[in-house]
């Protein structure tokens, strides 16, 4: 009886820690109403040279050691609706992230601002993998294979600067 006890407080622990973790990541996002993506440039290995040519140009921006279009489109209406559906979807992520080998390479990252924070959600297809950038943190997550199809149909509306 006393072992099957601690089982149930082991696993009712276990569950609340990830559970209140998992929650607890976009929090911020009840705190605002306006998202904005941002394109990610070529990935720097891959796609070196078109990366290289990309990176001289005027209109990017470096955020941690990742590479955008300075252009923060703003995500509206139905489009809006959708991602803030996919971000509070605890299912699309998981904190337990299995180490990959591609380089991290954000094709996109979701911008919000909260309590006078910018938080970024980057995503990257190729590794499945997203980082939240917040106050100079970063916390890596992988993305639900399933969920992958959905960012990248949805962000995908946003693509303008990067080349083929």
């Amino acid at each position: 009886m006393l072992l099957n006890a601690k089982s149930i407080i082991f696993v009712l622990a276990f569950t609340f820690h990830f559970a209140g973790c998992q929650k607890s990541v976009f929090q911020s996002l009840k705190k605002t109403e306006d998202l904005f993506v941002l394109e990610g440039l070529p990935h720097p290995l891959r796609e070196n040279p078109s990366f290289k040519k990309e990176k001289n140009r005027n209109d990017v921006m470096q955020i941690e050691d990742h590479w955008f279009y300075d252009t923060k489109a703003k995500a509206t209406g139905n489009t809006r609706d959708q991602l803030m559906n996919l971000l509070f979807d605890e299912s699309g992520f998981s904190s337990n992230v299995i180490p990959k080998d591609c380089g991290f390479h954000p094709d996109y990252a979701i911008m919000w601002e909260s309590d006078g924070v910018e938080n970024y959600l980057m995503i990257c297809y190729t590794c499945g993998e997203a980082e939240l950038i917040r106050e100079g943190k970063t916390k890596s997550y992988d993305l639900n294979f399933y969920k992958i199809d959905s960012f990248a149909n949805l962000l995908a509306e946003f693509k303008a600067n990067r080349p083929i």
